[in-house]
């Protein structure tokens, strides 16, 4: 029985490990979607957009 718990534990352990973050919501861009309360709007650094070359449409995530 003992092993058998542990066995458990364990897989749950190993399953919980490969959870994914939750992805960022986008924001700003052309439509100007605003984050929940409580977090910002910031620039989407995995993005080839630059708000500060240019880019006044660029989308960004909420942080």
């Amino acid at each position: 029985m003992q092993r058998f718990i542990y066995g458990l534990l364990l897989v749950m352990l190993l399953s919980a490990c490969g959870e994914k973050e939750p992805e960022a919501q986008v924001c700003g861009g052309i439509t100007g979607k605003q984050c929940p309360v409580g977090q910002t709007c910031i620039d989407d650094p995995s993005d080839t957009c630059d708000p500060q070359k240019g880019g006044a449409d660029c989308q960004g995530i909420c942080k």
